[in-house]
C-alpha cells in the first residue's frame, strides 16, 4: 500500500516531462555565468528599456530572449532559486517556502536551516539558513562538477544566504553577506574557514566605505517619468533611509555597524558589493582558467530588498534596476577581458516578479488587501472552535500555509480532511483570499484540472507543507510583508509574480525572440550546452530553437 508521500508523487508524476539527453557541444565555454536578479518582472525590462545601457541592454540585443514563466504558486526567493539550476519544482526538490513549520521540533525554521552547520563567524540561531541539505536532487553546477571528476568549480555569490546556497548546489560553494559584520562569509557546510582571497576582500572593509555616502539617483530626476512620486504613503522609512532621495546609508548610527551594514543592502550599494565580490571570487578561484568549464552564479538581492521597502513602481526600484544594469555591464566587460567575448556563456533571469503595494493597487482601482496573520489565525480558530470545540487549533502560519494541531485532531478522533475543510472555509471569511487547497486533497490528487491547481500542487511537499494552503486574491498578500504597512511583495501564481525575463547569450545561442517557456527549461538548456547530464529531478526540455 502506498504511503501518502508515495501516493502524492505517483499522482503528480505526469506533471514531469522527461529531459532530453544532452547533445554533443563543440568548444565548451570556459565559464557559465548565471545571473539571477531577485524580484524582476519581465515587463520591468520592457518598461525601462530606453534607460538600459549596460548589461541588460547588451544581453537583450545580443542574446536569445525568452519569456520565462514559473509554473508554481510559491514564488518566493527560496523556491525560485532552487528551481533555476535544478529544473525541478518544490514538490520534488523540497524547497517550497522561505520558512516552514517543523513538526519534529515544534518550531518555524528557515527552509535552509541545518543543525549540523553554522556560520563561519558570529552566532548561529537554529532558524538561520546555513546549508542546502533540505534541497533534494542536483543542480547544473553539481552535474558539471561530477562530469569533471569534481575538477570544475561551482561558486555562488549573493547578499542573501538562500540566494547563494541554492545556486551553489549540494557540491559547490556559496558566499553571502553578513549584516552583523559587513563582510562576506560562508558556513561550515562548505568550508572550515574562508579562503585567503575572501579574507583579503573583507580586510579592505568595503561595507564601511559606504557609511559616509548617500544613495542618490543615477540619472537626473526628469528621467524617472515611469515611476511614481518620490514620496508616497506605501513607501517605507527603515534604518534611517527615509522615503525620499538622497537616502543616507548610516543606518541611523554614528559609526559603521550592523544597522548601516543592513541599510546598504537596501540600495545600489548592495549591488556594487555583490559584483565586487564576484570579481574577487572569479580571480581567487581562477574560474575559467584551469582547463575545465566552471560555473559562477550571482544573485542580486538588493533589487528585492528595495522592492519590498519602496514598491516596484517607485523611483528607488527603478534606480536599483538601472544600477544593476550598469554593474552587470561592467562585469561582462571585465569577463570579456579575462576570457574573451566568446569564452563564456551567460544566463540572465529572475527568481520571481512582484505585485505593487496593495494600497497602491487599491488606489488605482485594482483592489488589494494587506492581511495580518492575526486575522487569518482568528478566522480559522473561530471556524474550528465552532465546529469541533475549544483548542489551539492553529500551531503555525508560514505563508501560504496554515499548520494545524495533529495531536488535537487525534485526541478528538477527528477526520483530517473535514478539519482542513472547515479551516479553509474559515479562511475565506477574511478579505484578501479567494480559495484554498487542503493537504488531503493535494495528497490524493483531488484537484480541478486548472493551471492554478497545478501551480499549487507543484509547491506542495508533504513533509514541510501545511494543512491548508491559502490562495490570495490578486494584489493581496499576507505573511512577513502583510505585517508591514509599506512596500511590495510576491508569492502567488498571478502573472506579475510568475513572468520573468530569461536571456541566454554566448556562442551556443542564436539571438532572437523565442516566446514563453517554463523556467524548468533553463537548467535543461544549460546542461545541454555544457554537455552534462540534466540535474536529477529536472523536468524541463532544452530550448532547442535558441541553440545554434
Amino acid at each position: 500500500m502506498l504511503n501518502h508521500h508515495a501516493l502524492f508523487v505517483a499522482l503528480l508524476f505526469p506533471l514531469a516531462a522527461s529531459a532530453a539527453a544532452p547533445g554533443v557541444v563543440r568548444g565548451k565555454p570556459k565559464l557559465a555565468l548565471v545571473v539571477v536578479v531577485d524580484q524582476l518582472r519581465r515587463s520591468d525590462l520592457e518598461r525601462l528599456g530606453p534607460q538600459l545601457t549596460g548589461g541588460f541592454r547588451r544581453l537583450l540585443d545580443q542574446g536569445a530572449r525568452i519569456d520565462g514563466h514559473y509554473g508554481q504558486q510559491n514564488t518566493y526567493t527560496a523556491p525560485g532559486h532552487a528551481l533555476v539550476l535544478s529544473g525541478s519544482y518544490g514538490y520534488l526538490n523540497g524547497i517550497i517556502q522561505n520558512k516552514y513549520f517543523d513538526r519534529a521540533s515544534g518550531k518555524s525554521l528557515g527552509m535552509l536551516s541545518d543543525a549540523d552547520a553554522k556560520y563561519l563567524a558570529g552566532e548561529t540561531k537554529p532558524e538561520d539558513e546555513v546549508s542546502p541539505r533540505n534541497f533534494n536532487g542536483s543542480t547544473v553546477g553539481d552535474e558539471l562538477r561530477l562530469s569533471t571528476g569534481m575538477a570544475a568549480r561551482a561558486v555562488a555569490v549573493a547578499v542573501k544566504e538562500r540566494g547563494a546556497i541554492l545556486l551553489g548546489g549540494r557540491t559547490g560553494s556559496a558566499y553571502f553577506y553578513s549584516e552583523a559584520t559587513g563582510e562576506m562569509t560562508s558556513t561550515t557546510y562548505y568550508m572550515k574557514a574562508l579562503p585567503e582571497w575572501a579574507t583579503a576582500f573583507n580586510a579592505a572593509k568595503p561595507a564601511d566605505a559606504y557609511f559616509a555616502k548617500s544613495w542618490d539617483r543615477l540619472l537626473p530626476i526628469g528621467a524617472y517619468t515611469l515611476s511614481g512620486a518620490d514620496d508616497t504613503p506605501w513607501e517605507g522609512d527603515v534604518l534611517g533611509l527615509k522615503r525620499t532621495f538622497p537616502h543616507p546609508l548610516t543606518g541611523g548610527d554614528a559609526k559603521p555597524g550592523p544597522k548601516s551594514y543592513e541599510a546598504l543592502t537596501m540600495s545600489p550599494a548592495g549591488v556594487e558589493l555583490t559584483f565586487a565580490f564576484a570579481r574577487a571570487a572569479f580571480e581567487g578561484e581562477k574560474l575559467g582558467a584551469r582547463g575545465v568549464t566552471d560555473l559562477l552564479a550571482v544573485s542580486v538581492s538588493s533589487t528585492d530588498l528595495v522592492g519590498h521597502t519602496f514598491g516596484l513602481y517607485s523611483q528607488e526600484y527603478e534606480d536599483v534596476v538601472l544600477a544593476t544594469d550598469r554593474a552587470l555591464g561592467a562585469f561582462l566587460t571585465y569577463l570579456d577581458g579575462k576570457l574573451g567575448k566568446d569564452g563564456y556563456v551567460v544566463a540572465l533571469t529572475a527568481d520571481h516578479g512582484s505585485a505593487m503595494p496593495p494600497e497602491q493597487a487599491a488606489k488605482v482601482g485594482l483592489g488589494g488587501v494587506r492581511v495580518k496573520k492575526a486575522a487569518v489565525k482568528t478566522a480559522v480558530q473561530k471556524a474550528l472552535e465552532a465546529r469541533f470545540g475549544p483548542g489551539e487549533w492553529v500551531v503555525a502560519l508560514e505563508d501560504p500555509a496554515i499548520y494545524l494541531d495533529w495531536k488535537l485532531m487525534a485526541d478528538k478522533k477527528l477526520d483530517h480532511a473535514e478539519v482542513e475543510r472547515v479551516a479553509g472555509e474559515g479562511l475565506l471569511t477574511v478579505p484578501g483570499f479567494v480559495g484554498y487547497a487542503t493537504r488531503t486533497a493535494l495528497q490524493n490528487g483531488w484537484l480541478p484540472p486548472t493551471e492554478a491547481a497545478r501551480a499549487v500542487a507543484r509547491s506542495f511537499y508533504p513533509a514541510r507543507s501545511g494543512d491548508v494552503i491559502a490562495i490570495q486574491a490578486p494584489y493581496s498578500y499576507w505573511g512577513k510583508y502583510g505585517e508591514k504597512d509599506y512596500g511590495g511583495s510576491h508569492g502567488s501564481f498571478y502573472r506579475y509574480d510568475t513572468d520573468v525575463p530569461l536571456v541566454l547569450a554566448g556562442p551556443p545561442f542564436r539571438p532572437g525572440y523565442y516566446g514563453r517557456r517554463e523556467m524548468v527549461d533553463l537548467a535543461a538548456t544549460l546542461a545541454q550546452v555544457l554537455a552534462v547530464n540534466p540535474p536529477a529531478a529536472c523536468e524541463g526540455e532544452p530550448i532547442q530553437a535558441a541553440l545554434r
